[in-house]
């Protein structure tokens, strides 16, 4: 994809310019929410960026001639060689939340001291790290400790660090933005403890991103911790409010503080029960409401003397948040990192099993495969799917109980996919148009999962339209699970099968009578 197509031109009116000394930009945690809005800014601006992705298997989402990709963990200090060399200026927006328990700590402490000694080996002039805000709260928490422990141990070397400090993030596709969101919407009572109500300055993802380019720019700076928020500061109580008066909805607290129970644990009692109805991962949620505890605000503004731009208020930002993803401009998501258990995952191509399990199901339909291939890239999300939505959101229920992602992650688009889009409790493995969707399961089961799509064009201009479940079963219960499921299976396929059949030749007879992109024999 042309990163110009993703840029939301966040930094069009940044006072600061391009610096020519500056040959190669590396920015690590590549895949994840921040760096792709982060990237086409670098790109337009004309630098050279090398983007580092932990595992092979994450795709490349962009494509350009300044754009060049290596596949490094922070964790592997060999790797690190080859990703060091030749930068000049490295961006650090790796983090751990999804790693389970209090293991996250320790392997982000691992991960920034690995990529610091690196950058020194290889000469680096300047990092730039984005962290959280709340170091001078009385509680921290454990989220926030392991942002503040990054810096500290990035910052203890000979290489300038520059600290960026931001709370939570409002943005189409961000964690805290999503979450919140999902919560309104879903939620009319929520439960409350006086202690979550600390204040915070909520920043808009456009104003991150022109700070964290507008300190690449600026030459000479040492290290230091720069705060970043916008111009409001609040409490938790009434930013929910706030959200829920735009999006037109009511929601009421209820004080919880008599429930003898600790508030970590509660906390991960709240975390478990919005999982089944939001999509952010219970570990990420659990770490979230954690951090209620503790006030973000921004100590100082030292950082408006050096960048003097006007920041976005709250309300407009979760605005333009709103209106970017009812106009389908929603580039970058949270969803686009795959759970920690499935991010080194092989694609199926590369699966050699005797124990595969096949279950295959045809039909011809007559019309092209475009036509075909754009119903099937329509299912999932707020389209259902399409057949036995029932039974769909059964096995949803289940795999949220259970812990796993359920249907309520939803799509990023509502019609567009793109590879390592994530589709409700699937995930987009490969995408090849008019002739195949392959989505990979990220739900907990007894083995390993794909649906394939698979568009084949036959005589008459017709297309034969297979659907075909791959399942690697874990020895015993993988067995006595697809036992269990076949018949539904089969029920759901051929349901599905026909929603197809029916679907592509309507939406060819409405093309044909409003366009010519249609074949006349279709």
């Amino acid at each position: 994809m042309d990163p110009e197509k993703v840029n939301y031109h966040y930094c069009d009116d940044l006072l600061t310019s391009t610096l020519p000394d500056i040959k190669t930009v590396l920015v690590s945690g590549a895949s994840g929410y921040v760096a792709r809005r982060l990237v086409p800014e670098l790109l337009f601006r004309g630098y050279r960026v090398r983007c580092m992705l932990r595992e092979k298997g994450m795709p490349q989402v962009l494509t350009h001639p300044n754009l060049e990709y290596v596949y490094a963990d922070a964790l592997n200090k060999d790797q690190l060689q080859l990703a060091m060399k030749g930068i000049d200026v490295a961006y650090y927006l790796i983090h751990s939340m999804r790693i389970v328990n209090r293991k996250f700590r320790q392997t982000d402490k691992t991960a920034a001291k690995n990529f610091r000694e690196a950058a020194e080996e290889h000469g680096v002039k300047k990092i730039i790290y984005l962290g959280g805000l709340g170091e001078t709260s009385k509680i921290v928490s454990r989220h926030l400790q392991s942002r503040i422990e990054v810096g500290t141990i990035l910052s203890e070397g000979s290489i300038p660090v520059i600290r960026l400090r931001c709370a939570i993030i409002i943005g189409t596709g961000s964690s805290s933005y999503e979450l919140l969101k999902s919560m309104i919407q879903h939620t009319r009572w929520i439960p409350f403890l006086s202690e979550f109500n600390s204040r915070c300055q909520p920043i808009a993802i456009r104003d991150v991103i022109k700070y964290l380019v507008g300190v690449l720019e600026i030459d000479g700076l040492k290290t230091r911790k720069y705060p970043l928020g916008g111009p409001e500061v609040m409490t938790y109580q009434e930013m929910v409010k706030r959200f829920a008066g735009i999006l037109d909805k009511r929601v009421r607290f209820f004080n919880v503080s008599w429930v003898p129970i600790p508030v970590t644990l509660m906390c991960r009692l709240f975390a478990y029960w919005l999982h089944l109805f939001i999509s952010v991962p219970v570990n990420i949620t659990c770490l979230l409401l954690e951090s209620l505890r503790t006030d973000v605000v921004c100590p100082d503004e030292s950082i408006r003397e050096i960048l003097p731009f006007e920041t976005v208020g709250f309300e407009t930002a979760v605005q333009w948040a709103l209106q970017k993803e009812k106009n389908s401009m929603v580039y970058s998501h949270w969803t686009d990192v795959p759970p920690e258990n499935m991010a080194d995952l092989l694609p199926l191509c590369a699966f050699e099993s005797s124990d595969f399990i096949v279950e295959e199901h045809s039909k011809d339909i007559p019309v092209p495969a475009e036509a075909v291939f754009r119903s099937v890239c329509r299912i999932g999300g707020s389209h259902g799917w399409v057949h036995a939505n029932l039974l769909w959101k059964i096995r949803g229920f289940i795999d949220s109980v259970l812990g796993g992602v359920g249907l309520n992650r939803g799509r990023r688009d509502p019609n567009d996919l793109r590879v390592g889009d994530s589709v409700d409790f699937w995930r987009v493995e490969n995408l090849t148009p008019n002739r195949e969707l392959l989505l990979r399961a990220e739900l907990i089961s007894p083995g390993l999962s794909w649906l394939q799509f698979a568009m084949q064009p036959i005589e008459n201009g017709h297309t034969r339209l297979t659907l075909r479940a791959h399942f690697i079963p874990d020895p015993v219960w993988g067995h006595v699970y697809w036992t269990v499921l076949s018949k539904f299976h089969t029920y759901i396929f051929r349901g599905m099968l026909d929603y197809f059949f029916k679907e592509s030749v309507q939406s060819v007879k409405t093309d044909g009578l409003n366009t010519d992109t249609v074949p006349s024999k279709a």
